[in-house]
């Protein structure tokens, strides 16, 4: 049985506040239009969690079945998608039709940052103002504590063993590794890899806050088969654009300026026309090349 709220168009609106208020991504299912007989009409609407329980209804049944199943999708991919439901045979016995339309609501990128030191807050911070659905995690409950303010931040207290029991590779998202320490690092990344491989799909931002020199002694741990070598040349590591970042907060927009260019599919070294900014740059002020 499928959980669900039933109280009216006030809990509805409530509901979407809260699940706002914990970061949480979800979908809205509105019926449009309706033809002859059916259970809901046009204005009724519905709430799909990521988990899969609802608040609200659009009739039941078979047809309510396939607008789940739609907001599922719409959850995964941050597309909307409008059903045509025919309910005398195919979806229902009702002897009308319905359409419904299903759109991602609270919808941002997953992005998990992993250490709640300096950087990792300053990310949490600068990520806060970014579309993303953002979940700082960190071994030190106490550390994670600083960070409650920033609404709709999830925080997860885990430490590397937890974090590979209980990781879930999104479709489409992001992933910074910024612990306190390299041997932290290896453990959680070496996470991030077997989850990655058990579950079919890869981070498509995963960042590794490290200089050249650690970033050299990781991938010598981590990456003794061919498969892993081919895995650490799609990290960003170090992870950051070259801005001479030095403060907590710069080096933050320095990793999230590469974040958004990853997760966005654009490179921030061209213009749309993809030639080299420099060369655009130049030529707007006159000089010569």
């Amino acid at each position: 049985m499928v959980p669900r709220n039933e109280t009216g168009e006030a809990s509805l609106w409530r509901s979407l506040a809260d699940l706002e208020a914990r970061g949480e991504s979800a979908a809205l299912a509105t019926v449009v239009a309706t033809h002859g007989s059916t259970p809901r009409h046009a204005g009724a609407r519905m709430i799909v969690r990521s988990d899969a329980s609802l608040v609200g209804t659009v009739g039941g049944g078979r047809a309510e079945v396939e607008a789940v199943r739609a907001a599922q999708r719409a959850i995964e991919t941050g597309e909307c998608e409008l059903l045509d439901l025919d309910l005398t045979t195919e979806h229902g016995v009702c002897g009308g039709a319905m359409q419904i339309f299903v759109e991602p609501v609270l919808q941002g990128i997953p992005f998990l940052v992993v250490g709640a030191g300096h950087v990792g807050k300053a990310v949490a911070t600068m990520a806060h103002t970014l579309p993303l659905r953002l979940t700082v995690i960190d071994d030190r409950p106490d550390v994670l504590s600083g960070i409650e303010s920033l609404s709709g931040v999830v925080r997860w207290p885990s430490d590397p063993e937890d974090f590979a029991a209980r990781l879930r590779i999104p479709a489409r998202g992001g992933i910074l590794i910024a612990s306190r320490n390299h041997e932290l690092d290896a453990r959680y990344l070496q996470s991030v890899f077997a989850a990655e491989r058990e579950q079919g799909r890869e981070f498509l931002f995963c960042g590794l806050l490290a200089s050249c020199t650690k970033t050299a002694k990781l991938r010598n741990m981590l990456c003794p088969s061919q498969v892993e070598q081919e895995r650490w040349m799609r990290l960003q590591a170090p992870v950051g654009l070259d801005l001479g970042s030095e403060t907590p907060a710069e080096i933050a927009l320095s990793i999230l300026s590469e974040a958004m260019s990853v997760l966005r599919g654009v490179d921030p070294l061209c213009d749309e026309e993809g030639r080299p900014l420099a060369i655009r740059i130049h030529r707007r002020r006159g000089d010569s090349l």
